[in-house]
């Protein structure tokens, strides 16, 4: 008989009470006001951390300005930054499954408000690498933090619509940053940029301190249940004096959140979750930072230029938001399928269209826009499959590392991009997106293939 938790009170009425599952509590009960409130909270997250995350592409030309050298000397700076996001990932996946998401996610905002807040104070390039770098683990850490929090205190009809919301405020973010930094920086400088990038998240983990609940299953877990009851009424999920919730004991281990990742039982689905995050952040990244230098060698003019990266992010923000609404009415693997079919097809018209030497941007530009659609849209499949597999106690762990691993393959698409474009010109270029798009379907659809019923409900 699985081990249960009960209310206080109820232990006399043992033989009277019928035992329900927490998850399967939140999943049967509808989708509360305040249960969408906290999905706004989480948005807000996602929101100042885009807005932190790109303070520093926006400060950097008026920073250069001040300080003089070359563009390239500043390179190490994002490289820096890019890698504290992926440790963070990590680190905060551990630190969220040991002490709670709640502590986790205000700590990690709060990291990173100050140090964004600290790159205002810098008087070099060394310095602002490191503390670029903290701002970066700051970063990452929050990421796996809110989107454990978003799967755990919302309905499995509306999980994959909650996600896809959550993360489509991170590119908001990036808007958000870019008005501020035409509005201050002319008037106040780049230092202003970075103080007020900084100041607004840490204010946000102010307020989270008084009002931000803490995980129910991690609460139940901790030996709280009349917290836990407390949260729940909250979301509108009444508890009778009769019942006792309890939650399965799922396939924790001994090692820890780590080792639930790569036992026996998860073992396959984390692998395979690792390979679509990486394959799809490659391709994701390889457009980032290739697709503007390529369309100028195409003879695309600046404004053309401008207008290809900013269709793919526009294509990117509708796309996030629709992909949540397509796991919720057609599950993850149709909508994971379809979104990686359609991404690779267009890439490889793409391809073979550009070998040809058929450079209409009539043609190119909504191409591209489709892409951002399709490539956003699923990236947020894999975030909603990797909060559903794994039990509460490696959660966020479990989307952390995933995570940290799509940035590895965020770090290499920088070589993706020049290798394909030196031996292939545009063809390659995106005849290698497509294939990482197809192996990124055939990896988010072979884990979800081995991924367990209702894995949300696991604790």
């Amino acid at each position: 008989m699985p081990p249960h938790t009960e209310i206080p009170g109820t232990a006399s009425l043992a033989g009277a009470v019928e035992t329900r599952d927490l998850a399967q509590l939140v999943d049967e009960a509808p989708w509360s006001t305040y249960q969408k409130w906290l999905l706004g909270c989480f948005a807000l997250v996602f929101a100042v951390d885009g807005l932190a995350n790109q303070s520093l592409g926006i400060a950097l030309p008026a920073l250069i300005a001040d300080w003089g050298g070359a563009r390239a000397a500043f390179a190490p700076v994002a490289a820096s930054n890019l890698a504290g996001v992926a440790l963070g990932s990590i680190l905060g996946g551990l630190i969220g499954d040991r002490i709670g998401r709640r502590w986790a996610l205000i700590s990690a905002i709060f990291l990173f408000g100050l140090m964004t807040a600290a790159g205002g104070l810098t008087h070099s390039v060394t310095q602002l690498i490191l503390v670029r770098f903290i701002d970066g683990v700051g970063i990452g850490a929050a990421i796996p933090n809110g989107a454990a929090l978003i799967s755990e205190f919302t309905p499995a009809s509306r999980r994959g619509r909650a996600i896809a919301i959550g993360m489509v405020f991170i590119p908001i973010g990036g808007i958000l940053a870019g008005m501020l930094g035409a509005g201050v920086l002319q008037m106040l400088g780049w230092q202003a940029m970075f103080f007020i990038s900084g100041a607004l998240p840490m204010l946000l983990a102010l307020a989270f301190i008084r009002f931000l609940p803490e995980s129910p299953g991690f609460l139940l877990r901790a030996g709280r249940p009349e917290v836990v009851a407390r949260v729940l009424g909250r979301c509108g999920i009444r508890l009778d004096a009769w019942q006792v919730y309890s939650t399965p004991p799922g396939h924790a281990s001994l090692a820890g959140p780590l080792g639930t990742l790569l036992a026996p039982a998860f073992r396959r689905q984390t692998l395979l979750l690792w390979g679509g995050f990486f394959t799809c952040l490659m391709a994701s990244y390889t457009i980032f930072s290739w697709v503007p230098t390529m369309l100028h060698t195409l003879g695309f003019d600046l404004t053309l230029t401008s207008l290809g990266i900013t269709t793919f992010h526009i294509g990117g923000a509708v796309g996030a938001l629709f992909s949540g609404v397509l796991v919720d009415r057609k599950g993850f693997s149709s909508a994971h399928m379809t979104l990686a079919a359609a991404a690779a097809v267009v890439a490889m018209v793409m391809a073979v269209m550009l070998h040809q030497n058929i450079t209409i941007a009539l043609l190119v530009l909504p191409m591209i826009l489709t892409l951002g659609f399709c490539m956003a849209g699923l990236h947020n499949t894999l975030y909603t499959l990797a909060a559903e597999t794994y039990p509460t106690a490696a959660r966020a762990t479990g989307v952390g590392t995933a995570s940290a691993t799509g940035r590895l393959g965020a770090v290499l698409s920088s070589y993706t991009g020049v290798i394909s474009l030196d031996i292939g010109g545009s063809g390659a270029f995106f005849g290698v997106i497509a294939i990482l798009l197809a192996l990124c379907g055939l990896a988010g659809l072979a884990a979800r293939k081995h991924t367990a019923p209702s894995p949300i409900a696991t604790a």
